[in-house]
């Protein structure tokens, strides 16, 4: 809820000086997270028109299979970054990220959880020192694609990242298959895929598809 009524901030500041009045009402922040869940499901694998009928039917059984708790990431998964966790207590992980691309400094390393799979993201201008924190490299360059296992290091940085990871993989009583990924490399297209509320070939951003829901009521 605190990252929708930080959306309905921003949106109250990009939108202020068209046609849609932000109202400042609970009720309103509840309404714009249904429709940015509503725009979610869209791009689903379940409801996208270009995916396979194999892969929409797979995430179709998995979706309704589950407590609504756990489907929710199907639909809007969950980005954190990483490169600035805060200190975390035993049973929190740090706050979530709106989906965009605009959050995703160059600088920094971030963690897409969708409910089955996670990826690790670095930016093209990580710290050499924040990357060997985590991964034992020195350069972005080093970092190898695809899917691996998270080893823990003697560093704050590795057993707070190692920590979050075993938190999510408690919430969703499965293991959560890991993918290490830089820009560039051949999973960055999936990745991006993620990125909800940016316009892409998937559908229109949030922004787009408020201004639309508002022009037909």
């Amino acid at each position: 809820m605190n990252q929708v009524i930080k959306q309905h901030e921003w949106l109250e500041e990009t939108l202020s000086f068209g046609s849609i009045k932000i109202v400042h009402h609970p009720y309103a922040i509840i309404k714009f997270e249904i429709l940015l869940n509503t725009l979610a499901l869209t791009k689903s694998v379940g409801l996208r028109q270009d995916a396979r009928v194999d892969e929409r039917a797979y995430w179709l059984m998995g979706a309704t299979s589950i407590s609504a708790s756990l489907a929710i990431p199907l639909v809007y998964p969950r980005l954190f970054s990483i490169h600035n966790i805060p200190k975390l207590d035993e049973s929190s992980l740090p706050p979530t990220l709106p989906l965009s691309s605009e959050n995703l400094d160059p600088e920094g390393i971030f963690l897409l959880e969708t409910g089955e799979d996670a990826f690790l993201y670095a930016g093209k201008a990580v710290s050499s020192e924040l990357l060997h924190q985590l991964f034992e490299v020195r350069s972005v360059n080093e970092v190898i694609p695809g899917q691996f296992l998270l080893q823990e290091y003697d560093n704050e940085p590795s057993i707070l990242l190692n920590k979050m990871v075993n938190d999510i993989r408690r919430q969703h009583c499965s293991y959560l298959r890991l993918h290490l990924l830089k820009r560039g490399d051949p999973l960055e297209m999936m990745f991006h895929s993620f990125m909800i509320e940016d316009k892409s070939g998937l559908g229109s951003s949030y922004v787009e598809f408020l201004v639309y829901v508002h022009r037909q009521i």
